[in-house]
């Protein structure tokens, strides 16, 4: 049963560690949305602020944050393998702000494979679907600004999940219909 626990720890440690490589590699690289300032205030992430730029210069907490947490999950299991008195059920509860992790970065870009979404890197042929849905009076980010109040929430649903974002131009709202239209199509 140990065996079992291990492996599965492992299993996740790395799925986690993957992901975060392929984010900074893919943060090292130019995006086609946001090209510029204007596109960055257009979308957002969190409806109290827009979106950082991708580049790691501007997102060192959130990638230190993650890294830190990564690499205190392994010393965790180092200590757990040689410490007999250790129990695993304590362990796999540090995985919870690990999970939660997915919103530790502002951060929206367009990739010509794919988008980075908050803290993970998604595929083009990972997307199944995406929708704009108005905000209005009864909408949960309705309030916090008068531009999110005339803006849309943009809903991609993957395989594995949906992430939503803001969008506060419609002019926005068109080119990303298009490129995600674009990709679902050839997906």
């Amino acid at each position: 049963m140990r065996l079992i626990f291990e492996a599965l720890f492992l299993f996740i440690v790395i799925y986690y560690s993957y992901h975060y490589i392929i984010l900074i590699t893919k943060m090292k690289k130019s995006a086609l949305i946001p090209f510029n300032k204007t596109d960055l205030e257009t979308v957002r992430k969190f409806p109290q602020k827009s979106a950082d730029a991708p580049v790691i210069s501007k997102n060192k907490l959130g990638l230190t944050m993650y890294a830190v947490m990564l690499v205190f999950l392994i010393a965790m299991f180092i200590f757990g393998k040689y410490n007999m008195k250790f129990s695993w059920t304590y362990l796999y509860l540090l995985f919870i702000p690990l999970i939660n992790a997915r919103d530790l970065l502002n951060v929206f870009a367009v990739y010509d494979d794919g988008f980075i979404c908050g803290s993970k890197f998604v595929p083009w042929k990972k997307l199944k679907s995406f929708h704009f849905k108005k905000i209005d009076l009864n909408h949960k980010y309705y309030g916090y600004s008068q531009e999110v109040n005339e803006g849309y929430e943009l809903i991609l649903k993957t395989k594995m999940g949906s992430h939503s974002f803001i969008v506060t131009e419609d002019e926005m709202k068109e080119r990303l219909a298009g490129m995600f239209e674009k990709h679902i199509k050839t997906g």
